[in-house]
C-alpha cells in the first residue's frame, strides 16, 4: 500500500509530471508483487512430504502408498481411500507393531466421472493425505493436529474455517469449542457426518474441516452456510471417529479399540494453501493442461477449460493405472481404464485434432508426480506406448462408430421406428465411445428420439458386471482368514531350501467351516506353524505333495496365501484322522518342484531376451509357472515374426547353456534398483526385497536381476532347453509366448516328431522330400479346386437366362430375388454382377443355402442407388427377419444366418424393404 500511496502522490517536477519516480515505483511493485506471489506458492510436492512429516514428528509409522490395485482388500475393485491398506489394522488382525500411521495415497474413484472438469473439485484419480490410529490416539489429538497443521503448516486463516459434527457428537463438539468460535460449529445428520462400513459393523461420527471460499463462489441463496452444496464452502479435511458397532437391531455399542480415520485430498489442501478456489489451478494440473493446449493448438478460456481439466485428470489416472499393472481391456479394471483413455481422447477429436496426443502429456505427469512415485518414471517407455497404442485403435473405431450410428438411424427409418433402443445407443457409448448426449443430439436432428431408460439399464448392467467380472474375479472374501490368522500367526515357509519339514496343526477347515478334525475321504484345508510347501504367488503355481504322520495321510494338490503368510493347504485325506496340534511331515513333489523352477527361471531369461531384441518398453504383463510349460505376457505392439522368435529361442538357450549361477539375495529395495533390479508391474514390495541374478561369469555382471519370491534352480544349465511353444495376442499392446523347458520340452519335441513321422508314413514320402510332396499335394488340391469352380461357373451361368425372367416388379422397382445352393460369397458376387449385366437396371436379393447355415447379399444397380435405394439398410433389415447379421453400401451388402426355417417367409417379406 505504501507503494501504491507513493506512486498517487507522486509530485510535479518542473511542472511535469515525475515519469522517472513512477517508472521507479512500478517496477518495484512488479517486483515485490512477484516476490509475494512466490513466497505464497506452496508446491504440491513441498505439501505432501510436510503433511508426512508433520506426522512422524507426532509419532506416526510412515506407510508408502498402497497400489491402485488394492492389496489390504481384494473384493475392492480400485484402491478408493486411504484406510483400504489398512483394513486389518481397523480390525486387529495386523501383526504390524505400529498403532499410529500417516500415508499418502493414490487413489481412483469413477462415481464423479461425468463432473470431472466442469467442477472445481471432482477427480477420478487424487492423493489421499491421512492420519490413522488403531485403537491409539483418539478424538482429542486428531482434531489438535488437524487444526494445527491447517493454520500453523499450510497457514489458513482461521476465521474462514468451519467445522461439521454429527449432531449427537457432544465430545467432538467441546473440543472444537476450546479452539473456534461456536457460531462456527455446525452440527450436521448421519448423511453426512456418520461413516457406516455396512449395515452392521464398525462405525462412528464424522467430523469436517471446511474453508469459506468466499462470495464469488456463492450459490446466492439467502440459507447459503456450510451445510450447502454449492461451491462456497469447500471440505479439505475429514475426521471419522470409529468408536461403535452397529449391531442387528441398528443400536451402538462401544467398540473396546476406537480408531481414528482422517483423509484430505492433496489437492484440496494444495488450492486452498495457495488461495485458489480451483484444485486445476494448481502446479498439480496446471503443466498439464497448458502442454495439451499447446498440441491441440487451442487457448485456455472458457469453452475449453472445462475440456482441458478433464484431459489432465485422465491423464493422471492413465499414466498411474497403467503404472500399477493395468492395461486396456473389454472387462473390469482395464474397461474403467479404456473408458477414461477414451473420454480423454475424444476431447481431442471435438478440437479438430485427429492424432494420438494424450500419451505425449505421460512425460509432464510423471516430472510433477515422479519424485513421490519413483517406480512411475522407470515405467515411462512402457506408459507412453500403451496409451499412444490405445489412442490409435480408439480414432479408427470412432471413425467407425461414426457411420455405424449413420446406418442405425437408417435402419430405424426404414422401418417407420421414432425411437432408438437403448441397446443400440449403448452399444455405441461403449464400444465406440459415443457419449449419450452427443447420439441422443444428432439422433434428434434426424427426427428420432432415443429410450434414455433403456440405456441407463444397459449402463447398470455393465457396470455391475466391471465391478464383478475384474482380474481378480473369483477370489473370496478373506475375512475368514484375516480371522484365522489373528489366531494362528503367520506360517514359517522354510521351501526355499528344505523340501520336507514338520509342522504343528493350528486350524482345519471343512466347508468353509473350522472342524476340530478330518477324516478319511474329506476334503478340506489345513494351517500349520511351519511348511515346505511353496503357496501360488508371483505367476508361480503351489506346490503338491503329501502332509503326513503316522496315523494320517493326505494329498496336498493346492496351497494358498489368503492374508499375510498365512498359508492354507487344500488337501484330500487319503487315510487316518488328523486333528488340531496334530505334528505333521510336509512333503513336496520333489521332481515337480524342480521342473516349476526351471520354467520360472526360463521366464526371467525371455523376459531379458524380449528386451534385447525389441527395447525397454517390455515389461512383464503377467505370468504362468507351471510344471507343463510357462506363459509369459508382455508389452509390446505388433506381431513376433517367425524371424525374431527363432533368434529369441536361441538367446535364450545360449544363456542356459552358458550354465550362469542363479544367485538369490535379499536386499534394501533402494539397492537393488541402483543394480539394476526390474520390478514388476502391479506389485507392492517392501524395503527388504528379495533379488533373482543370472551371473554372466564372463563378465561378472548380471546377465539379468529382477525382484521375485518365487523358488528357482541352481544353475541355468539345469533348465535344459528352451522351445517356444507359440505367440499370440492377448489385448491390446500385450503378447503372450507359451514355452516348455527341461522334461516337458523333451515331450513336446517328440510329440512333434511322432507327427512329422505319421505324416511321412500317410504320404509315403521320406522325411527329407516331405516338404515337397505336401507342397505338389497343395498345387493338386488348388488345380481340382479351380476345375470344380469353373464347373460351377458354367452350370450357374446356363442358369442365369431362366432368372432373368423371374424379375419383379415392386413399387415401380426390378426386384429379383435368388435361392441357389452350396456357393460361396465369391461366388454370389459374380452371380450378382452377371445378373446386374443382363438385366441392367435391378435390386437383387442373391441367397446360397449350405448345410446349416446360409449366406446372402443384396446388391442395386447404379440408377437405384441414384434414387435413393440402400442396399446396406435392405440387408439389415433382411437379416432381421431371418434371426441373423447384416450390412454394408448402398450399391452392395452382405450377412448371414444359421436358422433357415424364417427363409421362405423373409424373401416373402422382403418386398417391404424395397422402397427409396
Amino acid at each position: 500500500m505504501a507503494i501504491i500511496t507513493a506512486i498517487a502522490n507522486a509530485k510535479k517536477v518542473d511542472g511535469h509530471d515525475n515519469y522517472d519516480h513512477l517508472l521507479f515505483y512500478l517496477s518495484w511493485y512488479k517486483i515485490f508483487s512477484k516476490i509475494t506471489i512466490t513466497m505464497n506458492n506452496k508446491q504440491s510436492s513441498k505439501i505432501r512430504a510436510e503433511f508426512l512429516d508433520f506426522f512422524k514428528k507426532n509419532g506416526c509409522a510412515i506407510v508408502p502408498s498402497d497400489s491402485l490395485i488394492p492389496t489390504g482388500d481384494k473384493t475392492l475393485l480400485f484402491t478408493s481411500a486411504g484406510m483400504v491398506q489398512f483394513k486389518q489394522h481397523f480390525l486387529g488382525q495386523s501383526k504390524d507393531s505400529f498403532t499410529r500411521a500417516a500415508s499418502c495415497q493414490k487413489c481412483f474413484r469413477t462415481s464423479d466421472i461425468d463432473q470431472v472438469g466442469f467442477t472445481t473439485r471432482h477427480l477420478t484419480f487424487f492423493e489421499m493425505l491421512g492420519n490413522f490410529s488403531f485403537g491409539d490416539y483418539f478424538k482429542e489429538e486428531a482434531i489438535d493436529w488437524a487444526w494445527e497443521f491447517l493454520t500453523k503448516n499450510m497457514s489458513l486463516p482461521k476465521g474462514k474455517l468451519y467445522i461439521t459434527v454429527y449432531k449427537d457428537d457432544d465430545e467432538a463438539r467441546e473440543i472444537w469449542k476450546k479452539i473456534v468460535p461456536e457460531n462456527r460449529i455446525i452440527r450436521m445428520n448421519d448423511d453426512t457426518n456418520f461413516w457406516n462400513m455396512g449395515d452392521t459393523g464398525p462405525c462412528g461420527p464424522c467430523s469436517e474441516i471446511l474453508i469459506d471460499l468466499g462470495l464469488d463462489m456463492s450459490c446466492g441463496k439467502p440459507t447459503c452456510g456450510p451445510s450447502c452444496n454449492c461451491n462456497r464452502y469447500l471440505e479439505v479435511w475429514n475426521l471419522v471417529f470409529t468408536q461403535f458397532d452397529r449391531q442387528i437391531d441398528g443400536s451402538l455399542e462401544n467398540l473396546p479399540r476406537k480408531n481414528i480415520d482422517t483423509g484430505m485430498g492433496l489437492e484440496r489442501i494444495v488450492a486452498t494453501a495457495n488461495g485458489k478456489n480451483n484444485i486445476f489451478d494448481t502446479d498439480l494440473f496446471v503443466p498439464i493442461m497448458d502442454m495439451a493446449a499447446n498440441i491441440l493448438k487451442i487457448k485456455k478460456e472458457d469453452g475449453t477449460i472445462s475440456k482441458l481439466r478433464m484431459i489432465a485428470d485422465h491423464a493422471r489416472a492413465a499414466a498411474f493405472l497403467i503404472s500399477d499393472g493395468i492395461l486396456p481391456s473389454n472387462e473390469g479394471r482395464g474397461y474403467v481404464l479404456r473408458r477414461i483413455l477414451r473420454r480423454a481422447v475424444r476431447q481431442g477429436k471435438l478440437f479438430g485434432y485427429d492424432k494420438p496426443f494424450l500419451n505425449e502429456l505421460s512425460k509432464t505427469v510423471l516430472d510433477i508426480m515422479g519424485t513421490a512415485y519413483p517406480e512411475t518414471s522407470s515405467r515411462f517407455s512402457n506408459i507412453k506406448s500403451i496409451i499412444q497404442k490405445e489412442e490409435e485403435k480408439f480414432l479408427e473405431t470412432l471413425e467407425l462408430g461414426s457411420q455405424i450410428l449413420s446406418d442405425t438411424i437408417n435402419v430405424y427409418k426404414s422401418k417407420k421406428l421414432k425411437t432408438i433402443e437403448g441397446k443400440d445407443v449403448f452399444k455405441l457409448y461403449d464400444t465406440y465411445g459415443f457419449p449419450y448426449d452427443l447420439t441422443k443430439e444428432i439422433v434428434n436432428e434426424k427426427g428420432l428420439d432415443v429410450d434414455e431408460k433403456g440405456f441407463k439399464e444397459e449402463q447398470k448392467n455393465a457396470q455391475d458386471k466391471s465391478r464383478v467380472a475384474w482380474s481378480g474375479s473369483g477370489e473370496k472374501d478373506i475375512t475368514f482368514y484375516s480371522i484365522l490368522h489373528k489366531k494362528t500367526n503367520d506360517t514359517i515357509f522354510v521351501g526355499y531350501e528344505n523340501m520336507v519339514t514338520e509342522g504343528k496343526v493350528l486350524s482345519l477347515i471343512k466347508d468353509d467351516k473350522e472342524v476340530t478334525e478330518l477324516k478319511e475321504g474329506e476334503n478340506g484345508e489345513i494351517i500349520l506353524s511351519q511348511t515346505s510347501f511353496y503357496a501360488h504367488s508371483g505367476g508361480q503355481n503351489a506346490d503338491t505333495g503329501k502332509i503326513e504322520n503316522n496315523n494320517f495321510e493326505a494329498e496336498v494338490y493346492d496351497v494358498i496365501k489368503p492374508i499375510g503368510n498365512l498359508f492354507v493347504h487344500k488337501i484330500k485325506a487319503i487315510k487316518g484322522v488328523l486333528k488340531i496340534s496334530d505334528d505333521v511331515a510336509t512333503i513336496i513333489d520333489v521332481q515337480r518342484r524342480k521342473q516349476v523352477e526351471r520354467h520360472h527361471t526360463a521366464t526371467h531369461i525371455l523376459h531379458k531376451a524380449l528386451r534385447e531384441a525389441f527395447g525397454q518398453h517390455v515389461a512383464q504383463a503377467g505370468s504362468l509357472v507351471t510344471d507343463q510349460y510357462l506363459r509369459f505376457d508382455f508389452t509390446h505392439f505388433s506381431q513376433i515374426s517367425k524371424e525374431d522368435l527363432i533368434k529369441i529361442e536361441k538367446r535364450v538357450n545360449s544363456v542356459i547353456r552358458a550354465n550362469s549361477q542363479v544367485c538369490i539375495e535379499s536386499m534394501d529395495i533402494n539397492k537393488a534398483r541402483n543394480f539394476g533390479a526390474t520390478a514388476l508391474f502391479g506389485e507392492k514390495y517392501g524395503d527388504i526385497v528379495r533379488t533373482v541374478s543370472i551371473k554372466n561369469e564372463i563378465d561378472n555382471i548380471n546377465y539379468s536381476m529382477e525382484l521375485c519370491g518365487g523358488t528357482h534352480i541352481n544353475r541355468t544349465g539345469d533348465i535344459g532347453i528352451f522351445k517356444i511353444v507359440s505367440e499370440s495376442s492377448v489385448g491390446n499392446g500385450v503378447r503372450r509366448i507359451e514355452a516348455v523347458v527341461g522334461t516337458a520340452a523333451e515331450n513336446y519335441i517328440l510329440e512333434e516328431e511322432k507327427i512329422v513321422k505319421k505324416i511321412t508314413e500317410i504320404l509315403s514320402s521320406s522325411k527329407d522330400d516331405l516338404v515337397n510332396k505336401i507342397q505338389k499335394q497343395i498345387l493338386d488340391y488348388k488345380k481340382l479346386q479351380e476345375e470344380l469352380d469353373s464347373l460351377k461357373d458354367r452350370l450357374i451361368s446356363s442358369e442365369l437366362n431362366s432368372y432373368v425372367d423371374q424379375v419383379k416388379k415392386v413399387n415401380g422397382i426390378n426386384f429379383l430375388p435368388v435361392v441357389l445352393y452350396g456357393i460361396d460369397v465369391k461366388e454370389l458376387r459374380k452371380v450378382s454382377d452377371d445378373l446386374k449385366e443382363k438385366i441392367k437396371s435391378v435390386v437383387l436379393l442373391i441367397i446360397s443355402k449350405c448345410e446349416d447355415k446360409l449366406s446372402f447379399i443384396v446388391s442395386a444397380t447404379p440408377d437405384y442407388v441414384k434414387t435413393g435405394i440402400n442396399a446396406g439398410n435392405i440387408a439389415k433389415a433382411f437379416a432381421l427377419d431371418i434371426n441373423g447379421s447384416g450390412g454394408g453400401k448402398p450399391d452392395f451388402a452382405q450377412g448371414g444366418a444359421k436358422d433357415m426355417s424364417k427363409l421362405d417367409a423373409a424373401i416373402k417379406k422382403a418386398v417391404q424393404h424395397i422402397h427409396k
